[in-house]
Parts: structure tokens; C-alpha cells; sequence
């Protein structure tokens, strides 16, 4: 359901409010709760001084969220949300102050049975492209997962008995375990503020059963994640072996606060989380939330978030958490089983980050059942899963390492191009298996005979690099060259031609080669005496360039 219109009529009207001293410019359309703000301070306010601010304002601290240091607040008696706004933003130790808005899943149910993952493993799937899945069996010849691996899934919590999910389900260590099984001591044993909060927690009823009260989406989105796999039972997620961390932040009509969103990211920072996965959005604009996400950042977490199911282009119409600037987010598209845009996704050429598939996915449900699901929300979770067999590969990467490989392991797809920053699809084993594409390659003229070619690799593993060339826009690529993997530049001497001259460069190892670097060309206005032309040929020279 999109985000419903709620229009707040006062003396100070929205229009009017100053770019500086609230955290957005809100529009007077996104929904949002009717007596309720989000305040953070500046960071040198004390903690007495920020209540000296909401007493004055006649506000009540409803929460403090610790490790993002937001407040959230209740409106005082007689106040509409736009007064309570403007009076923080008069305050000078108030850094932003904003509605707290409402966000909302990404899925669309569907019953329609089938009889296998189509997008984990296409082969067989009738009238489907047997390239549109992810070639999850392949990549599990590599690596299945690992329980040490913490995804928190921040939606409508998960069905804690479903025996394809209960076996890689986080527990909290810190609190009172009675012989394996939950003690239920009512005591806050590890001092985080949740009582018996051995599964993660319910922000929604604040309490500490986040069991799926749903259609089953949270559920389903745990098990595209990480259902138990080689078990006999059911279905296998993309990894194996997880650890779900449930943070209940959307309701049964799976709706939810941005303040509830943001308790569940800064439990997620608190516990250990790797990824956060947010099947979830809206349109409006929430400074709050990108600052608890950036905090997520710091802490080194990944970030994947659904595009939105609207058909809409979000480089112009942006949809949130997926388009927060930041760079530990992934924003996915969704494809279907013919490798094509699923027609309610939202796309953008520069603020979605790649597609996964998200059309009749099939997973886990609410009891101990199986369903069919679509949208952005089922894609998102394949990227999350990705995540965990990529980390678990090398716990040593950072959270950018790992958005680097999984995106340059996409299979480029025609009909993405121009839609998501990649153009491609998530590939599992190319993710894990395959080289990364260099990348930032430029060519720059030396003289009318040699071009000169640099570009950016920062991995190891493979053997080298592979150069390729052709003169003029319809001529074809062809190798010219071959490089040692310590080198990150290249002489080219066999142009002869005058016309341009387009390059490519991809890295290879005994796994396969990458996807190709980006394009880049350089134009020869004056002929030169001899040789060249668009084939084949060699020649030229090395330039040693270490790297990094």
C-alpha cells in the first residue's frame, strides 16, 4: 500500500519552514504518526540540556534510542506535529527535528504454486530463461554460509518454530538460558534495555516475542535469506547457515514507524549485526533514519534495502530507506524468471544498485507453510544472502568489499541496462568465484601512434588482465593484450589509423574472467604511417604500476 496522503493544515505551514534546523523539508504529503516527532541534538548537548529542551517545549521523551542518539517524542497536549517541529528547530542545540513517518513492505502475495526455486536454480522451470536465477547451486560448491553471521531482518517478525527457519535463528547470548531453552527470568541479564530478549525483540508491541503475526512477509523474507538448506526439509535459502536476528518493526498490516525502524537499527548495532535487511520504504524523506543507517555505516554494516514497488524511477522520485545516499546501501530491483524488470519495480539508473529476483518467489511462511510471494521485498533478501556466503568466504572483508564483489559479479541483462547502476543481476557464484572488473579505466593519447591505458583493482587472486580494442563504433573487440596481475596500466604502440579507438579490460584466474571494466576511447585525428587498425596485433609496451 503506498504511503496515504495526510495534509496538516496550521499557522506554520510546511512551505514555510527554513532549510536549516530541521532534518527535511516535508511536503505535507507522506504519512506519518499524528502526535509524534523525532529530535536528535547537536552532539556537544548533554543529556541534561536535551531534557531542559523538551520540558521547555512541553514535549515527553517517549525513547532514547543509545547508539544513534535520537529522541523520540511525544507531541504536547493541543500541539500539532508542524508547532512542535518548528519550536525544536528555534532551538540552536537541536541539530534536526521532523514527523516520524510511517514505512511499508514491499510484497505482493501471490498463491500460485510451483514446484521448485526458480530463483535459486531456473533449470527445468517451464517457459522460464534457464540464466535468470542466481546460480546458487554453483556458488555452494564454494560456500554454503555460516552461523556467525548475523542478518538482522527488520520487518514483521518471523514464525520462530518453522522448522526450516527455527535452526538459524539468532539467540542472545547475554540473557538467562534454562539448559538450551529460554530461562524467562524477567531480568535485563545483558543490560541492553529488553528483557528476555533471547530471539531479538518486538518494537511494535515492545515486547519480547517477535513471532509473525502477518500475511507471513517478514517470515518469507527470513527464509529467502537463510532457510536451513540440505536439510530434508522444505526449502534452501541463498545461504544455508545464518543467523537471523528477528527485529519486529511492521505491524500485521505490515506497516511501521520510522521510530520503530530506527530502535531496530540501533538494536542491530548493539548486537552484532553484519547486514540489515529492510524489505520495506516510503517516500518521505527521514534525516533520522539516514543518520542511524550512517551509524550503521560506521559500525560496518551492509545495508540492503528493496527498491519499492511502484514502477517508479527513483533518481527522480525517491523512495526510502533504498535511495538514502550512503554508501553501505544496496538498493535492488526486482526481476522475473525471464530476466526481465518485473513491471511494478522501481528502477533508477543511478540510485538502484542492481536487481535480484523478486516475481513468484518461492519461501518460507507463517505456519510451518510455504508461499509465493513477489516484489522488491523478495529481491532485496537475495542480495542479503549473498552477503552472508561472500562474508563467510573471508570474514576479514569490510561491508564495502563485500558490495563491491556482489555487485561486480552481476550477469549484465539488455533489458536492466539504463534501470539499475549495474545494468546486471546478481550472480552467486560469479560473486564468490570470479575476479571483480577493474575498474575507472581511462585512456589518454601519448601521441599518434600510443595510447595509454590505466585503471583500479584492488583485489588479489587473480592472474592478470586481459586488454581489448577496436577502431571505430562498428568495429568488433578483439584481444591485443595481455597483462601480470601486479600491473594496473597498459602502452598501446599499434595504432596506426587515424579514428577512435575504444578499450576494454577484464581480469581473469583459473576460476574464469570478470565482467568487462567500463568503456573508454580515445580519438586519433591525424594518421600515422603505418599499422594499427581495429584487430587483433599486440605490441606496444608495459608500464610497471604497482598495486595498491
Amino acid at each position: 500500500m503506498k504511503i496515504k496522503v495526510i495534509c496538516i493544515l496550521s499557522a506554520l505551514a510546511f512551505s514555510a519552514w527554513p532549510a536549516s534546523g530541521f532534518c527535511h523539508r516535508p511536503d505535507g504529503a507522506k504519512s506519518h504518526a499524528p502526535d509524534e516527532v523525532l529530535v536528535q541534538f547537536r552532539s556537544d548537548v548533554s543529556p541534561e540540556l536535551a531534557q531542559a529542551a523538551h520540558r521547555f517545549a512541553g514535549a515527553t521523551r517517549i525513547k532514547r534510542f543509545k547508539h544513534v542518539d535520537i529522541d523520540r517524542v511525544k507531541v504536547p497536549h493541543g500541539w500539532t506535529v508542524a508547532e512542535t517541529v518548528e519550536l525544536y528547530r528555534l532551538d540552536p542545540d537541536v541539530e534536526c527535528a521532523e514527523p516520524n513517518f510511517y514505512r511499508q513492505t514491499d510484497a505482493t502475495p501471490n498463491d500460485t504454486r510451483f514446484n521448485f526455486q526458480w530463483a535459486l536454480n531456473n533449470v527445468g522451470q517451464s517457459g522460464g530463461t534457464q540464466d535468470a536465477d542466481i546460480d546458487a547451486p554453483e556458488a555452494w560448491n564454494l560456500q554454503t554460509g555460516n552461523s556467525a553471521l548475523v542478518v538482522a531482518v527488520l520487518d514483521t517478525g518471523v514464525d520462530l518454530d518453522h522448522p526450516d527457519i527455527e535452526g538459524n535463528i539468532w539467540t542472545n547470548a547475554g540473557e538467562d538460558w534454562n539448559n538450551g531453552a529460554p530461562g524467562n527470568n524477567g531480568l535485563d541479564d545483558d543490560g541492553n534495555g529488553k528483557i528476555d530478549d533471547y530471539y531479538g525483540w518486538d518494537f511494535v508491541n515492545d515486547d519480547n516475542d517477535p513471532d509473525d503475526d502477518s500475511d507471513g512477509h517478514g517470515t518469507h523474507v527470513a527464509g529467502v535469506i537463510a532457510a536451513d538448506g540440505n536439510n530434508g526439509v522444505g526449502i534452501a535459502g541463498v545461504a544455508w547457515s545464518a543467523s537471523i536476528m528477528v527485529l519486529k518493526m511492521l505491524s500485521a498490516d505490515n506497516e511501521g514507524l520510522v521510530s520503530d525502524e530506527i530502535a531496530a537499527i540501533d538494536y542491530a548495532i548493539g548486537n552484532g549485526a553484519n547486514v540489515i535487511n529492510a524489505s520495506f520504504g516510503g517516500s518521505g524523506y527521514s534525516q533520522s533514519e539516514y543518520n542511524a543507517i550512517k551509524r550503521a555505516q560506521n559500525q560496518g554494516i551492509l545495508f540492503v534495502a528493496a527498491a519499492g514497488n511502484f514502477s517508479e524511477d527513483n533518481d527522480t522520485d525517491p523512495y526510502y530507506p533504498a535511495s538514502h545516499d550512503l554508501n553501505n546501501i544496496i538498493s535492488v530491483a526486482g526481476t522475473d524468471r525471464y530476466d526481465t524488470l518485473v513491471g511494478s519495480s522501481n528502477y533508477g539508473r543511478n540510485s538502484v544498485d542492481v536487481a535480484a529476483p523478486g516475481a513468484l518467489v518461492y519461501s518460507t511462511s507463517v505456519g510451518n507453510s510455504y508461499a509465493y510471494m513477489s516484489g522488491t521485498s523478495m529481491a532485496a533478501p537475495h542480495v542479503s544472502g549473498l552477503a552472508v556466503l561472500i562474508w563467510s568466504d573471508n570474514f576479514a572483508l569490510t561491508y564495502d568489499q563485500v558490495k563491491d564483489h556482489i555487485l561486480g559479479g552481476v550477469d549484465l541483462i539488455g533489458s536492466l541496462s539504463g534501470y539499475t547502476a549495474t545494468g546486471g543481476r546478481i550472480n552467486a557464484y560469479n560473486s564468490l568465484a570470479l575476479p571483480l572488473p577493474p575498474s575507472d579505466l581511462a585512456a589518454s593519447l601519448l601521441s599518434d601512434k600510443r595510447v595509454n591505458l590505466r585503471w583500479q583493482y584492488r583485489w588479489s587472486g587473480q592472474q592478470g588482465f586481459k586488454v581489448e580494442r577496436k577502431h571505430g563504433p562498428g568495429g568488433a573487440y578483439s584481444e591485443i593484450a595481455t597483462v601480470d596481475s601486479g600491473t594496473t596500466s597498459y602502452a598501446d604502440g599499434s595504432v596506426g589509423n587515424s579514428g577512435t579507438y575504444h578499450y576494454r579490460v577484464r581480469a581473469y584466474s583459473t576460476s574464469g574472467e570478470s565482467n568487462y571494466s567500463n568503456e573508454t576511447a580515445v580519438t586519433i585525428s591525424t594518421a600515422s604511417a603505418s599499422g594499427g587498425g581495429g584487430g587483433g596485433g599486440g605490441g606496444g609496451c608495459f608500464i610497471s604500476t604497482t598495486m595498491d
